[in-house]
């Protein structure tokens, strides 16, 4: 059984609010050098919705953790959104290419 210990003062609390304010601006820069290094030619209007994913990831990080096994989920749930943020157009052209081949071209 492990024992996780619990963030118990407020000052450890208040620590975890730049974490989150980082997450929160790393995502648009993320979504914008996906843009911007992807060879997609622009985005139809309905494939904005597929970055909600990475958006509540991202948001989910203002909880503020009370153990250090939240703190680690949270910084990983930050980091994985950034990610999936910024590789999200390379998926959606890999996914393209690979459908136009196996159509035939």
């Amino acid at each position: 059984m492990t024992k996780t210990s619990v963030i118990g003062r407020p000052g450890e609390r208040q620590r975890w609010l730049p974490v989150a304010t980082l997450f929160t601006a790393l995502v648009p820069v993320a979504v914008w050098c996906g843009r911007a290094t992807s060879y997609l030619p622009g985005f139809p209007p309905g494939f904005a919705y597929f970055y909600a994913l990475p958006l509540a990831m991202v948001a989910f990080t203002w909880i503020p953790p009370r153990t250090d096994a939240q703190r680690r989920r949270r910084l990983a749930l930050g980091s994985i959104g950034c990610l999936l943020a910024f590789l999200y157009p390379h998926v959606i052209l890999v996914g393209w290419l690979t459908l136009w081949a196996f159509s035939g071209g």
